[in-house]
């Protein structure tokens, strides 16, 4: 999994920069660093990170503005947030835009570890998935359209849970689908693609916590990937 994936870090402590590179590049990744936002954002373009590591709190451009703008191009990358600070709105902010995870310092390590582990691989399950994000041809809607397609799916997938994984995940699920939908009749392009990413933040917590099977994350990732390419996003 590490071989020679690269991580990208954004933050503006000079030691956090060094101390990630020290501990990653001895399992054999790649590390980039940035000292900035806006640095990251230059970054990521030129490498194409596997995974970045975003701080919060920068001076120039902040974490949350970074995430939003990278999620505008690229809806796969891995994104962890870091923080030294416990902000609960802003940590479900970044979730909500489709971060893996918001973590403080300082650091456990073992679990930054195995979040990267996470992340390479849920990126390498979704470039292995027909019709995901190489799909070159343009998706095909339904009558009703793809956002309608992706809800369909979302209640059939929610129905084959048991009552209780229904009454919480399942039930957050449905709502956050209808919203997409109703974000997309009334042409709120940037309301789509943050309910989409709330979607797939959730269908996330559904398989991690077994409420649902791998297939079905897979199918249901393919649905989203599709839905975000009706409204201009590949």
């Amino acid at each position: 999994m590490a071989d020679k994936s690269k991580i990208l870090v954004v933050d503006d402590e000079s030691n956090v920069c060094d101390v990630l590179t020290e501990f990653f590049t001895a399992k054999g990744y790649e590390v980039i660093c940035a000292s900035g936002g806006l640095e990251g954002l230059s970054r990521a373009e030129k490498h194409r990170p596997d995974v970045i590591l975003l701080d919060v709190r920068m001076p120039d451009l902040d974490g949350i503005s970074v995430l939003r703008r990278i999620r505008e191009v690229n809806p796969w990358v891995g994104i962890l947030m870091m923080s030294g600070n416990t902000d609960t709105e802003a940590a479900k902010e970044t979730l909500q835009l489709g971060a893996f995870d918001y973590i403080l310092k300082p650091f456990d390590f073992d679990y930054l570890d195995r979040a990267v582990h996470k992340m390479l691989a849920t990126a390498a399950s979704t470039d292995a998935t027909p019709g995901l994000e190489s799909a070159a041809a343009p998706p095909e809607p339904s009558q009703h359209g793809l956002l309608y397609d992706l809800a369909l799916e979302v209640f059939k997938s929610t129905r084959a849970m048991t009552s209780e994984s229904r009454a919480s995940l399942g039930t957050a699920l449905e709502t956050a689908a209808l919203g997409a939908v109703h974000k997309g009749v009334s042409g709120e392009k940037q309301e789509v693609i943050r309910s989409l990413n709330h979607l797939r933040m959730l269908v996330r917590f559904a398989r991690d916590l077994d409420d649902i099977s791998d297939a079905v994350h897979r199918h249901l990732e393919t649905q989203i990937v599709k839905a975000r390419r009706s409204v201009g996003l590949h």
